[in-house]
């Protein structure tokens, strides 16, 4: 998908780091005509780079990601900004002063986020357990559904790339997706997704009672359990029950289409984290890390799952 509202690339030498903070605060200036008092780096993910912005007790979230994942932030957006419609709190962007959706600044895509008030989760408890498992199937509903015909980036499919990084790594991407063909995708509930969740990603307000979904850089079109599937992948397997009661309750998907689709949607997120790790490895990237470790360390932790799944891997 293109954004029709992006902006030409801008030719400054100056490039927004975590540490750079005076590019950024140029950025907001010249873009959003925002001068911002403070500007403090966030903790963020591999893929992007974040600050929090404030002006007097107004704040934002300031997100930057390489041009390559242009297509799904833009993407992510647009669904960010239709849940905020319907009073689901989700870091809709803020429009630039020129209209536009997203900037190009010093070889980034960069957009400034609403701030969606509260605490990021942990699923740590029977309760937390609910209130995402409801968010999700209220998220998921308010976007609504699409055929698995649908368009781009309605597929699922893992890069071939890098699979010899490690010899166990071709022969289980090969029967993942062999048994995830065998699912019959096209039977599944296919929608608008977030497609990383993790529990911090469900903020929730204390005071409002209100809990948001942020975060929504790597959506895409796929089935929906693909969402629980990545909660599972992050919590683990034994404690997800009160979540997929709250989601099934939530009406987005039955019983029936959870119990038949998660497990192979598992197997196929912890494939997609062992070919992400790999394709890190292989080209040296270090980008959101200090130590190579943790690349090994991902990689390591999707072998141990597939290790733990006995003969039929």
């Amino acid at each position: 998908m293109v954004d029709p509202h992006a902006s030409p690339d801008h030719t400054t030498d100056t490039e927004p780091t975590p540490h750079n903070l005076e590019a950024v605060a140029q950025l907001l200036a010249e873009h959003w005509a925002l001068h911002a008092d403070e500007i403090t780096p966030l903790e963020g993910g591999m893929n992007s780079l974040t600050w929090e912005a404030r002006s007097g007790s107004d704040h934002w979230v300031v997100k930057a990601v390489p041009p390559e994942s242009k297509d799904a932030f833009v993407f992510g957006l647009d669904l960010a900004k239709r849940l905020e419609r319907t009073g689901l709190p989700a870091g809709a962007p803020v429009a630039a002063a020129s209209g536009l959706t997203v900037v190009s600044f010093a070889r980034q895509v960069v957009a400034l986020l609403s701030w969606v008030e509260g605490r990021g989760l942990t699923g740590e408890s029977h309760t937390e357990l609910e209130v995402i498992g409801t968010t999700l199937a209220r998220a998921h509903r308010a976007l609504g559904m699409q055929n698995s015909k649908g368009s781009a980036p309605a597929r699922l499919y893992l890069p071939s790339e890098h699979l010899d990084v490690r010899p166990w790594l071709r022969p289980v991407i090969t029967k993942v997706m062999a048994r995830l063909h065998e699912t019959d995708l096209q039977t599944l509930t296919w929608g608008p997704v977030h497609g990383d969740p993790a529990p911090d990603v469900f903020r929730l307000d204390p005071v409002s009672g209100v809990c948001g979904m942020i975060d929504w850089s790597g959506a895409g079109v796929w089935p929906r359990a693909y969402d629980l599937a990545a909660l599972v992948m992050y919590q683990g397997t034994d404690s997800m029950r009160p979540l997929i009661e709250a989601y099934v309750a939530g009406g987005s998907l039955t019983h029936d289409e959870v119990e038949r689709a998660l497990h192979p949607l598992l197997d196929y997120r912890w494939a997609g984290q062992a070919v992400y790790f790999a394709g890190r490895i292989a080209r040296g990237d270090l980008t959101g890390i200090d130590d190579p470790a943790v690349n090994e360390a991902g990689l390591e932790a999707a072998r141990r799952w597939f290790a733990d799944r006995g003969d039929s891997y």
